[in-house]
C-alpha cells in the first residue's frame, strides 16, 4: 500500500471513531425530548417547552403524561380553549387530567364547572395541595372571593412557602382590598370643547358581602365663549362639583346590588346656581359561566357641552349590559339603553362587540372582532348635543394585552370602521384606539394611565376627541387582617 494510500485509510478510521463517540452527544434521541422539554417549561420557557413537547409526540403519540403536559403548558400560556381540547383528545379522564382540566376552568373564569370537576375530588384529597390551589382559585372567582379562604388556609398549611402559595395568595387578597383613589381627567375635541375633571374615591370593604362607596369630584366643562357650545348665561365654561355616596351588597357569589345618591351642583360665570339630585340603582347576576348581565336605573345631568349643561337637562335611564361567553375563545359583550331627557327627548341605543382570540402566549394575547352601534334621538332640539334620528357604525376591531412584568400590563385597542347617520351621503371613515397601562396590579399602590383618540369624518368636515386620564389607587386590607389572607 503506497503512502498516500495509507494515510487516507487512517484519516478515514479516525473519522469513524470521532462520529461513533460522537454519536451519542450530538444525535437527538426522541426519548430525551420530553424531559428537555419539561425542564425548559420549569424554567418559564413555556413556548419552547411546547415546540420540544410537539417533536416528541409525534414519535410517541401515545405517551399519555406527555399529552397532559402539553394541555397544561397550554393553559400556562394562557390558550385555555386548546388546553381543553388537548385534554378532550386524551378519550377519557382520570383524577390528575380531570384535577388538570379544573384548573383550567377556573383559569378561564368558569366557576360553575370548575368547582363541579374539582369539589369532589377536594372532599376526597383534602391534602393535596395541587386540588386544595385548585379549590381556592375558583371559589375566589364571583362576588364572594371570602369563600375561598378556608381552600387558601389549606394551601398555605400544606406548602407554605411555596411561589404558587405565594401567587393564589395575592389573586384572592385582590377583590378584598379596600381602596382609596385620586382620579383625573381631561377630554378636548374639536368643536373646541374640553372637560377638566379630578376628585377622590373610595370603596371601603366593612364585611365579607358589604362595601361602602363614597365620590367626590370637580369638573370644568369649556367651550369658546362664541362659538354654538357656550353656556346660556355668559362665559366659557361651567363649574360641576358632585358628591355621591352609595353602598353595594354580595348577596350571593353570583348576585350584587349596587345603590348609590347624590347631588351636581353648577355655578356659572354669572355667578347663577343650578343643584339636581343624581343617583343609580344597579342589579347584576352572572347567571351561569356563559352569561352576565347587569341592569341599572340611573338619574344624571345630560353634559355633552357646556350650553346643554348650562340649559340643566337630566336624563332618567335605564342601561342593559350583557356579556356572553359561548366558548374560551369568543367573548360578546352587548349594551343597550334607554333615556328620557328632561327637554322631552328620547334616546335609545344598542351597541355590541364580539372578540375571537388568535393568540395567547405568556407575554401577549391578541383579540380581533367586529363592533357595531346604533343610536336614535326622537328630536334634534339644536340646543348643543349631536341628536340623530338613525346613527349606525361598524368597525372591525383588535386588541392586544402586554404583560410587562408580574406587576405592569399594557392594553392596546383600535377600532377602524365606518359611520353614518341619516344626513349622510355614504359612509364616512370612524376610527377609534385607546391605550391603558397599569403599575402595581397586585400592590397596595396601584397607578392606570389611560389615553384615548377619535375621528369621525361627517358631511361637516373631520370630527376629532381625545382624552387622558390618570387613577392613583391605595389599596388596603390590613384593618380587616381576620379577614386579609
Amino acid at each position: 500500500m503506497s503512502r498516500g494510500l495509507r494515510r487516507n485509510a487512517m484519516a478515514a478510521a479516525i473519522v469513524l471513531a470521532v462520529g461513533m463517540a460522537a454519536g451519542p452527544v450530538f444525535a437527538q434521541d426522541p426519548a430525551r425530548l420530553d424531559q428537555q422539554a419539561r425542564e425548559a417549561a420549569w424554567a418559564g420557557r413555556t413556548a419552547e417547552a411546547l415546540h420540544i413537547l410537539d417533536k416528541h409526540l409525534a414519535e410517541h403519540p401515545d405517551d399519555r403524561a406527555a399529552r397532559l403536559d402539553r394541555a397544561r403548558w397550554l393553559a400556562w400560556s394562557g390558550d385555555y380553549a386548546a388546553s381543553i381540547e388537548a385534554l378532550d383528545a386524551l378519550g377519557g379522564d382520570d383524577d390528575e387530567a380531570r384535577a388538570l382540566r379544573a384548573r383550567v376552568q377556573a383559569w378561564a373564569g368558569r366557576r360553575d364547572a370548575a368547582l363541579a370537576l374539582n369539589q369532589p375530588l377536594y372532599d376526597a384529597h383534602p391534602d393535596n395541595y395541587d386540588v386544595a390551589w385548585t379549590q381556592a382559585l375558583a371559589q375566589r372567582l364571583g362576588e364572594r372571593a371570602d369563600l375561598a379562604l378556608p381552600a387558601l388556609a389549606r394551601v398555605q398549611q400544606l406548602q407554605p412557602d411555596s411561589k404558587d402559595t405565594k401567587d393564589i395568595a395575592k389573586v384572592i387578597r385582590l377583590p378584598m382590598y379596600s381602596w382609596i383613589g385620586a382620579p383625573a381627567s381631561v377630554y378636548s375635541d374639536s368643536d373646541d370643547i374640553e372637560i377638566r375633571g379630578w376628585g377622590l374615591d373610595a370603596n371601603l370593604r366593612i364585611s365579607d358581602t358589604t362595601r361602602l362607596l363614597a365620590e367626590v369630584a370637580d369638573r370644568t366643562h369649556e367651550a369658546t365663549a362664541t362659538g354654538p357650545f357656550a353656556p346660556l348665561f355668559g362665559g366659557d365654561h361651567v363649574d360641576e362639583s358632585r358628591v355621591e355616596v352609595g353602598a353595594q351588597f354580595a348577596a350571593t357569589p353570583d348576585i350584587a346590588f349596587e345603590l348609590r345618591g347624590g347631588q351636581s351642583k353648577l355655578d356659572f360665570v354669572n355667578g347663577g346656581h343650578d343643584t339636581a339630585t343624581i343617583g343609580r340603582l344597579r342589579f347584576s347576576q352572572r347567571a351561569t359561566d356563559d352569561v352576565f348581565y347587569a341592569i341599572a336605573f340611573e338619574r344624571d345631568r345630560v353634559a355633552y357641552s357646556p350650553r346643554i349643561l348650562s340649559q340643566g337637562v337630566m336624563r332618567n335611564g335605564a342601561v342593559l349590559d350583557m356579556v356572553f361567553t359561548p366558548t374560551l375563545r369568543d367573548t360578546i359583550a352587548v349594551h343597550a339603553g334607554a333615556d328620557h331627557f328632561s327637554d322631552d327627548n328620547d334616546h335609545r341605543a344598542v351597541s355590541a362587540d364580539w372578540r375571537h382570540a388568535v393568540h395567547r402566549s405568556g407575554n401577549a394575547n391578541v383579540d380581533v372582532g367586529l363592533q357595531g352601534e346604533w343610536q336614535r334621538y326622537t328630536d334634534n332640539p339644536g340646543t348643543g348635543y349631536y341628536a340623530p334620528n338613525n346613527y349606525r357604525r361598524i368597525a372591525p376591531v383588535a386588541s392586544t394585552y402586554i404583560a410587562l412584568g408580574p406587576e405592569a400590563g399594557l392594553y392596546i385597542g383600535a377600532a377602524l370602521g365606518v359611520q353614518r347617520d341619516e344626513t349622510f351621503d355614504n359612509w364616512k371613515r370612524a376610527s377609534d384606539i385607546s391605550a391603558s397601562l397599569t403599575l402595581g396590579i397586585f400592590t397596595h399602590w396601584q397607578l392606570v394611565a389611560s389615553a384615548g383618540y377619535s375621528e369621525r369624518l361627517n358631511q361637516f368636515g373631520r370630527y376629532e376627541g381625545t382624552s387622558f386620564g390618570l387613577q392613583l389607587r391605595y389599596r388596603f386590607c390590613e384593618f380587616r387582617a381576620d379577614r386579609c389572607p
